[in-house]
């Protein structure tokens, strides 16, 4: 729970404000007392929703219909009391005490089988109560439920149809969260009835039996592809719950199973799950946990918000026949248009995500509310700060995986997944490594001789991967380009030619091209393209071996190599659209819109801007030699190491120094940016910047046995190399 501001209620109606629970797109929440000690939950309407009357007509309705179901028996957070008619609207719900599903999970595993029995048992009583009177939750997700004592409590049901009804939602928009809605949600909007809630019911159970998420993580518009098209993953749901969690789960919302019927399919009757829930229900008997306690309150604590979620609002449009522009909303499908194919509707949802705080049809609208990937700090409403002043930005340790120390120095740690499920982590014992999402090894691939082997970081599609072995053993070097199904297993492989070096190994549309170097380094070279069978497709020679990472962009690769060139190469067919020359070995390049930068070797520690037609922009003497990453934005273009490695810095588009970071006196990894931050790994720490280069927040990763290793980042959770092999973090920012 966090302190009060200034600016906070002190009462509320009738109740006294005893400390902040969160905020979230549709309000602020706090915790507040009865003049009888009653604890409730008290959710104010934000101002630009009070002043929407059609969401007060709706909220008024919703409130009403509400506080007819909670009571004895239905597993609701019961709706105390309201002002819907207030210049601020609010509602009351009792405070329920102990964590939220997801919570539960995150800190203590899967629950075991019988409690999940419970969990559905309980849930189905609620969907039954919920729909009893009228409504539909429409947002039924693990961080809306939450674990009390004397068994779960369903939170926030009748708010997210209010919202429906908003200027901002309300033509056609629906309400849902990414890997628990219903497809129907995806294709019709609003018009939803009780089985979406048993397909939303389905998901939490998978979640709770394995968890891990059913429909994966990644990219929205993969996950909302992955529920239309039932591409579920059900792995660790006990045998005894997968026909049911199935069954929930199915496309036609009638072949669902009622509420009713998944409490009788888990073998209780309301009598029985009375018995069965008691403090601790939800964990093992070995499990640790302060939830598990029945002497102990249970409160949020105000530091513990790490873990933020989104409701999101999705507004349908036509896939068929429709382009799909640039930053253009995620596009769904509605019940009138012809049935899409997969490649139709993958090109409808990844059409770009629109990030607004009150934008209208056909957006994502973010509406931060205690949800799907974060805390809610209990009580009877979601309550989930959203804003850097109330939560608290940091890292948690996720899990650890002890192995051989990774081979990377400065370059990636490794590589994840597309879906974000597995991380490929090349180790200096000559394996590739596969781990899931969850810490667990999924398989180790050996290729050899330990002392003289090295793996390179692979490259990584939807069903494969790519990766070099090299063996120097005999003196000169011999290197293969393996291709690797998703489970390691070897497709192919094909040997290089002349027994030169691999540089780097990158994807250009639907081909794996690799940069060779010759022994020397000091001859030809040159860049080969392979299709997914492994034949070669083109081979351009370069009359300097490439020696640093390639780059792709616009389907362009740009190959730096010996003889002071940028060469700049067709994707598709390997022909050389021209080469700029440097004053110096040019380094690894890095792009930001139609400029491309290469620092250089020399002396003066120059960094050059060049175009995508080739021609010199710019070039600024005394930057170093390794800007190595592009910033992405015009503001902070280009990322880099100054020449003597002490210090991170940024350089607009047109080469104007911006800032410099100094960790300290040690050696860091190449910066990692994403949104608006900047990660970079030291010998012991992960620093995170702001786009303006100010600290925002480090965490100890223990002392690295060797190197920098730049650190992998995948949605909130952080990949680096730590002191005992690989860690996770997630972080909050």
């Amino acid at each position: 729970m966090q302190a009060l501001r200034a600016t906070d209620p002190r009462r509320i109606g009738p109740y006294e404000v005893r400390g902040r629970l969160g905020s979230g797109g549709m309000g602020e929440v706090y915790l507040a007392e009865s003049r009888a000690g009653l604890r409730l939950a008290v959710k104010v309407v934000r101002s630009e929703y009070a002043q929407d009357r059609t969401f007060r007509a709706r909220f008024r309705q919703e409130v009403r219909a509400a506080q007819t179901v909670g009571g004895t028996g239905t597993y609701t957070a019961r709706v105390v009391d309201a002002d819907p008619e207030g210049e601020h609207p609010w509602m009351a719900t009792e405070f329920v005490e102990g964590p939220n599903l997801r919570d539960a999970v995150l800190d203590g595993g899967a629950l075991p089988e019988a409690a999940v029995r419970v969990l559905a048992a309980a849930l189905g009583e609620a969907l039954g109560a919920i729909h009893a009177k009228g409504m539909v939750h429409r947002d039924l997700k693990p961080s809306n439920i939450l674990l009390a004592p004397d068994g779960p409590r369903v939170i926030d049901f009748g708010i997210v149809r209010a919202l429906e009804a908003t200027a901002m939602t309300r033509t056609g928009a629906i309400v849902g969260s990414v890997g628990y809605v219903s497809p129907e949600q995806i294709r019709n909007g609003g018009q939803v009835g009780p089985p979406s809630d048993v397909f939303s019911l389905g998901a939490v159970l998978a979640y709770a039996a394995s968890g891990r998420e059913p429909f994966g993580e990644g990219q929205d518009s993969v996950v909302l592809l992955r529920v239309l098209t039932r591409d579920f993953d059900l792995m660790g749901v006990p045998d005894g719950l997968l026909p049911l969690v199935e069954s929930c789960l199915r496309d036609e919302p009638g072949e669902r199973p009622t509420p009713e019927a998944v409490v009788e399919a888990v073998g209780h009757t309301a009598g029985s799950l009375r018995e069965s829930v008691r403090a601790g229900w939800f964990r093992s008997a070995s499990a640790e946990s302060v939830a598990a306690r029945g002497d102990e309150r249970w409160l949020p604590q105000g530091e513990s918000g790490d873990r933020e979620s989104r409701v999101e609002y999705v507004a349908p449009v036509t896939v068929a026949d429709t382009p799909v522009p640039e930053a253009s909303a995620a596009a769904v499908v509605p019940d009138s248009a012809p049935s899409p194919s997969r490649r139709g509707l993958l090109k409808a949802l990844t059409g770009g995500a629109v990030v607004a705080a009150g934008g209208g049809v056909g957006g994502w609208l973010w509406l931060r509310d205690s949800g799907d990937n974060g805390r809610a700090t209990g009580g009877g409403a979601s309550a989930q700060a959203s804003t850097p002043a109330s939560r608290k930005p940091g890292a948690k340790v996720r899990w650890r995986y002890a192995a051989a120390k990774p081979s990377a120095w400065q370059g990636p740690l490794g590589t994840v997944s597309p879906d974000g499920q597995v991380l490929y982590v090349p180790m200096a014992d000559g394996t590739l490594r596969a781990i899931g999402a969850d810490g667990e090894e999924l398989w180790k691939r050996d290729f050899g001789n330990i002392a003289t082997l090295t793996v390179s970081n692979p490259v990584v599609t939807s069903d494969g991967l790519y990766t070099v072995v090299s063996d120097v053993e005999a003196g000169a070097p011999v290197s293969s380009l393996l291709a690797l199904s998703a489970g390691g297993k070897e497709r192919w492989s094909r040997v290089i030619p002349s027994g030169g070096y691999v540089t780097d190994t990158v994807l250009v549309g639907d081909l794996v091209a690799v940069g060779y170097a010759v022994a020397d380094l000091e001859g030809a070279g040159e860049i080969r393209a392979y299709d997914a069978a492994g034949k070669s497709r083109w081979n351009t020679g370069l009359q300097g071996s490439p020696h640093a990472e390639l780059l792709v962009a616009d389907d362009i690769v740009y190959a730096p190599s010996f003889d002071n060139h940028l060469h700049a190469l067709a994707g598709a067919d390997g022909a050389e659209l021209w080469k700029a020359k440097v004053n110096g070995d040019v380094d690894r390049p890095a792009a930001t819109g139609d400029v491309v930068t290469v620092g250089t070797g020399d002396e003066a520690g120059t960094l050059f801007g060049i175009g995508t037609d080739g021609r010199q922009l710019w070039k600024q003497e005394g930057l170093g030699s390794a800007f190595v990453t592009a910033g992405g934005s015009d503001d902070v273009a280009f990322l880099g190491i100054e020449r003597e490695g002490q210090a991170l810095l940024a350089v607009d588009r047109n080469g104007k120094r911006l800032w410099d970071y100094v960790p300290g006196d040690v050696s860091f990894s190449q910066p990692v940016p994403a949104g608006d931050l900047i990660y970079l790994l030291t010998s012991t720490q992960v620093h995170v910047l702001t786009r303006a280069g100010k600290l925002s927040w480090k965490a100890e990763v223990g002392v690295l046995q060797s190197g920098t290793a730049a650190p992998v980042l995948h949605g909130n959770r952080l990949y680096t190399a730590s002191s005992e092999g690989v860690m996770a973090l997630d972080v909050t920012v």
